[in-house]
């Protein structure tokens, strides 16, 4: 039994690559924003989208290029069944934790796998083992590429106001603007007990690493009389 010809396996190969580097650029835009998703789970949603998609339009090639002078079956009946239980066990990775979102890499790597076995069961060799190649890279070399690169830094805070302050939003988006920093709106939440307010939200560091905005913000909140104390992790948007 014969792989598709060189020729073919390597115009995929040349097509998975390309997807890949698309992923990319629009994952290092999400990457830049400081969302959850980086670039690597762009860069294999691609490949696989991408994968399957050219295994669908080489019928002439399923099964070692013997499924249409056989009568023997189409490899499109169960993608889609294949590619949805996948989907479903690697949505039971991903979990939500305050304001992180963990186990996207790792879901995106289960889904795009499922890609890597329909392409050997319906005899796409080389183009199997290149997008096993292209996931490796994706999460190991990508993540490397994108830490030195330019991107916003997302950190989770929770601050504790001395009592009786009342804290006014707006002025203290404006004094972290001047210093590099801004608030989504949709990551405030304010409490309040016992004479305090404790807001919770994110900050966002434009264009440094996630070492130097964490430095960034210690040093902000220690000169902010108003704060009695306050807690900051590494944050991830969905």
């Amino acid at each position: 039994m014969d792989a598709p010809v060189d020729g073919t396996a390597l115009w995929m190969v040349a097509h998975l690559v390309i997807a890949l580097v698309l992923g990319w650029l629009v994952g290092y835009e999400r990457h830049f924003s400081g969302r959850a998703a980086g670039s690597q789970v762009y860069c294999i949603v691609c490949a696989t989208s991408c994968a399957i998609t050219l295994l669908a339009g080489y019928p002439s090639l399923w099964y070692w290029g013997t499924a249409h002078a056989s009568g023997g079956g189409d490899p499109t009946h169960v993608i889609g069944s294949i590619l949805t239980g996948i989907g479903f066990l690697g949505a039971g990775i991903i979990v939500k934790s305050g304001l992180n979102v963990r186990g996207l890499t790792t879901a995106a790597s289960i889904w795009g796998s499922s890609a890597i076995s329909i392409l050997m069961g319906a005899g796409f060799y080389l183009p199997a083992i290149s997008l096993t190649a292209l996931f490796i890279l994706s999460v190991a070399i990508v993540p490397r590429i994108d830490s030195r690169l330019p991107a916003r830094a997302a950190i989770a805070a929770t601050l504790r106001f001395r009592a009786g302050y009342k804290p006014r939003i707006q002025e203290v988006q404006r004094s972290l603007a001047e210093r590099g920093l801004s608030i989504p709106q949709d990551s405030i939440t304010i409490a309040h007990e016992g004479g305090r307010f404790e807001p919770q939200c994110m900050f966002i560091a434009n264009t440094m690493a996630r070492s130097e905005a964490m430095n960034r913000i210690v040093a902000e909140m220690a000169e902010m009389a108003e704060v009695e104390s306050y807690t900051i992790a590494h944050a991830s948007r969905a």
